[in-house]
């Protein structure tokens, strides 16, 4: 069976849906949740313009964590006691509802993990996904589930995000941040009473130290990193300083295999 024809195993712990945006995942919440009876897809669908299929792919996940229930019916659901208590508090605000519903979620597997993994301060987001991804025991074909399952937890405040990519776990607002490389150079270069060094466009990640164990297992494989198509989207979610020092490896990295794919000197 070839790897396009082989189906992933199901996740070990609840996902989101890949199909559904964080925005529109909350609309649809928010409206279940706020239902005085049962309802089904279609009845989302008129009210949030959300189409019925994807209102219907959130409702597994609302079911995980007890917000909806089956209801009699084909196809229909009703909000449970705890649904009541999050359309009371979104009914107030939609900031309250976004906190009542990020206090329904501080027992779930995936907040604990984000809670033990920026326990010490701000961490950059590829990692925690990295993090959820093993937990979950996901592969590269589900990172976008697990992508929008941060974006969840940004969108009801669990997570902030910094610059740089980092997030930080919204208790910790008074650790510390991490320091960039860019930091620690500036931080030298005072020390030194002396200019900071630029550097070069075209320049290349400093060369692994010897000493590193090169047989050590890495956090992630290669190759399923760098096979999944990078798309605009992804893009978008790099900052500046992400994007510029991207173009500057890509242009080394072009640099080099211009070298190797050179013609043998006579």
């Amino acid at each position: 069976m070839s790897s396009r024809q082989r189906v992933s195993a199901p996740p070990a712990k609840p996902v989101p849906t890949d199909r559904v945006l964080a925005g529109e995942h909350l609309t649809i919440t928010r409206t279940a949740c706020s239902a005085r009876g049962p309802f089904t897809a279609r009845d989302l669908e008129a009210l949030t313009s959300v189409s019925a299929h994807r209102c219907g792919l959130v409702m597994s996940f609302l079911g995980a964590y007890g917000l909806v229930e089956q209801a009699p019916g084909r196809g229909a659901y009703q909000p449970t006691k705890a649904a009541g208590t999050l359309a009371a508090a979104w009914k107030k605000s939609e900031e309250k509802g976004r906190q009542a519903l990020r206090a329904a979620w501080a027992k779930s597997w995936f907040a604990r993990c984000a809670r033990a993994r920026l326990a010490q301060g701000p961490a950059l987001r590829v990692g925690l996904v990295s993090k959820l991804m093993m937990l979950a025991h996901l592969d590269e074909t589900r990172r976008r589930h697990v992508e929008v399952l941060v974006d969840l937890m940004v969108a009801v405040g669990m997570l902030v995000p910094e610059d740089g990519g980092y997030l930080r776990w919204h208790e910790n607002l008074a650790l510390p941040a991490p320091r960039t490389p860019a930091e620690d150079q500036t931080a030298d270069a005072d020390a030194d009473e002396g200019p900071a060094p630029t550097a070069s466009k075209s320049a290349l990640p400093a060369p692994r130290p010897e000493s590193d164990d090169l047989s050590a297992p890495t956090a992630e494989d290669l190759m399923a990193l760098l096979s999944p198509p990078v798309l605009l989207a992804d893009l978008g979610r790099l900052s500046r300083e992400d994007v510029i020092a991207l173009h500057a490896h890509i242009r080394g990295l072009a640099a080099v295999l211009a070298k190797l794919r050179r013609p043998p000197m006579p």
